[in-house]
């Protein structure tokens, strides 16, 4: 008999397959400098143009700008490769960490418990990261924002697949807790520990 979809499990080895699969789209994204469309760049000189045709000298404004724009693209597209590749790097980095730390049967099973699952709330939260980034990214430049939605559908799939492995990761308290109120909020104490964690670490750094 069949597991019914709603209680299937999340896989772990599904959600870093999906996330290898989006590291390589996103990178493919990189190489092709986000999308940069010359079509939509002269779109926007065209438009400063006319916004000066009254000014005597309007050729050597536009010109001007078009040196600056040329700059700043050239800058803003490598210093937003560098930033959305290292958030590439966490979310592998933190679900990695996370998936590597098992609750074993000794007294420290909750903090391991609670280091696990503050690893796999980072990996979800680097996600988000990851799509406002690239929000921030089709605003800026001249892009075809419709080629972006496919990003963001795969980022809320990533995020989908996260939290299912993060829910699956309960199993890993049923061997105390048999009550379902008594394991949610089991949980809850978890991610407040969790959260307390990642506190005293970012404390530790600062």
């Amino acid at each position: 008999m069949s597991v019914p979809k709603g209680k299937r499990r999340q896989s772990r080895f599904e959600a870093q397959h999906q996330f290898y699969k989006l590291r390589d789209e996103v990178t493919m994204l990189m190489l092709q400098d986000f999308g940069f469309s010359p079509e939509k760049y002269q779109e926007t000189i065209e438009w400063y143009r006319r916004c000066h045709e009254a000014a005597d000298n309007v050729e050597e404004v536009v010109a001007r700008y078009e040196k600056k724009s040329e700059a700043f693209n050239r800058w803003f597209i490598d210093k937003e490769c560098d930033a959305v590749l290292e958030i590439l790097r966490k979310i592998e980095s933190e679900f990695a960490q996370g998936n590597s730390t098992f609750p074993s049967d000794t007294p420290a099973r909750l903090l391991e418990f609670a280091t696990r699952r503050y690893h796999m709330n980072n990996a979800i939260a680097e996600c988000y990261v990851l799509k406002q980034e690239l929000n921030y990214i089709i605003r800026t430049l001249p892009v075809d924002k419709n080629k972006f939605k496919r990003f963001g559908e795969a980022i809320d799939k990533q995020i989908s697949l996260y939290k299912g492995v993060r829910q699956s990761d309960n199993r890993f308290l049923k061997r105390n807790v048999k009550n379902n109120t008594i394991a949610r909020e089991t949980a809850s104490i978890i991610d407040a520990i969790a959260d307390l964690f990642g506190k005293i670490q970012q404390t530790e750094i600062e």
